[in-house]
């Protein structure tokens, strides 16, 4: 099932991946003197810094906001968020590797008017903007749910960990009674014990 949590989750090992291989690649010394200092490395540091941690950072906010309040956060708008971001983040950050092929420098605030430069620079800007949308959507999101957003109940994902064997948000001392744990999806085991006792599978 691809909820808005595993949907970021999938965003970040996507964008984790194209920062790992352009890594690879200024790794390589011919490269590398082509791309120091140059677009490619602001496009390889964002895929591996932002679109590593930014989407894994979303992934956590959508999967423990309902632990946290109670509530669920919207999964059209989360969605929406979703699909935005992924898309805003690519045409903002990939075409940069072109550029820094092409010799763009970075840490300037323009640029020569050289052929295909101001093209890519202009995707780029339309990806940017596309993100600020993103994150407007993930606002609106945030705020309605709080308001109108629909009860989470103790276990909306019916994960695995403790943390979801206690209501949302928690009591004070987290739980009652200490839950038993008897295997590596304690959680799964008291919400579904015929499985767990492999009576059902």
């Amino acid at each position: 099932v691809f909820p808005t949590p595993m949907l970021f989750a999938i965003g970040f090992m996507l964008n984790f991946l194209i920062g790992g291989v352009t890594g690879v690649m200024v790794a390589s010394p011919p490269l590398d003197f082509q791309a120091r200092d140059s677009y490619f490395l602001v496009a390889h540091f964002h895929y591996t810094l932002g679109g590593g941690s930014l989407f894994a950072l979303f992934a956590a906010f959508y999967f423990w906001f309902p632990k946290m309040f109670g509530i669920m956060l919207g999964e059209r708008l989360g969605k929406w968020h979703f699909w935005l971001l992924f898309v805003g983040f690519n045409v903002t950050f990939f075409p940069m590797h072109f550029l820094g092929v092409m010799g763009m420098v970075r840490r300037v605030y323009t640029y020569p008017d050289l052929p295909g430069w101001s093209d890519l620079n202009s995707i780029a800007t339309l990806g940017a903007a596309i993100q600020a949308v993103a994150v407007a959507v993930f606002i609106v999101n945030v705020f309605a749910s709080l308001f109108i957003g629909k009860r989470a109940g103790e276990n909306p994902w019916d994960a695995y960990t403790l943390e979801w064997a206690t209501s949302s948000p928690p009591p004070e001392l987290n739980f009652h009674t200490i839950p038993a744990v008897r295997s590596e999806r304690p959680t799964f085991d008291l919400n579904h014990p015929d499985v767990a006792r492999g009576t059902l599978r």
